[in-house]
């Protein structure tokens, strides 16, 4: 994809997703295998010994993945995934760094790492993605 395609996308998620909006995460970088995404903390994604809950990293995490798999160009669902929680979420943003691992004709595996404000690493998960347009691939290689 072109760089200003790239923007296109990373505009397009910024403002179409309800989720990303009502949880303040923003696409903050996206190009091919690649994305950066943040998200604020602030006391409605804390858990209740004061950190980030698990879920709201885990959410960031699915979000850089999903990003950096839309910019190979194709549309991807999250096919399985794991997280690792390394350390506990404080500070006043989290940061999500994904990239691409691997990439195939049906699914991408893609790592991605999450920090806070102060470059502490919390986790770190690992995405395949299911291309959706893979039957549509597997047919055109078929024929």
């Amino acid at each position: 994809m072109e760089k200003e395609t790239m923007e296109q996308l990373r505009t397009r998620l910024n403002s179409s997703s309800q989720f990303l909006q009502s949880n303040d995460m923003q696409v903050i970088e996206v190009r091919e295998g690649y994305a950066k995404v943040e998200m604020t903390i602030d006391e409605q994604i804390l858990n209740v010994h004061g950190f980030v809950h698990g879920g709201a990293l885990f959410s960031l995490a699915d979000t850089a993945a999903g990003a950096a798999s839309f910019a190979t160009g194709r549309d991807s669902v999250t096919l399985s995934a794991s997280i690792n929680y390394i350390k506990p979420g404080t500070g006043g943003k989290l940061i999500g760094i994904a990239q691409e691992i691997s990439r195939g004709r049906t699914t991408g595996v893609y790592e991605v790492f999450i920090f806070n404000d102060s470059e502490t690493l919390l986790s770190r998960a690992t995405f395949t993605m299911f291309f959706l347009d893979a039957d549509r691939h597997r047919h055109k290689t078929a024929g």
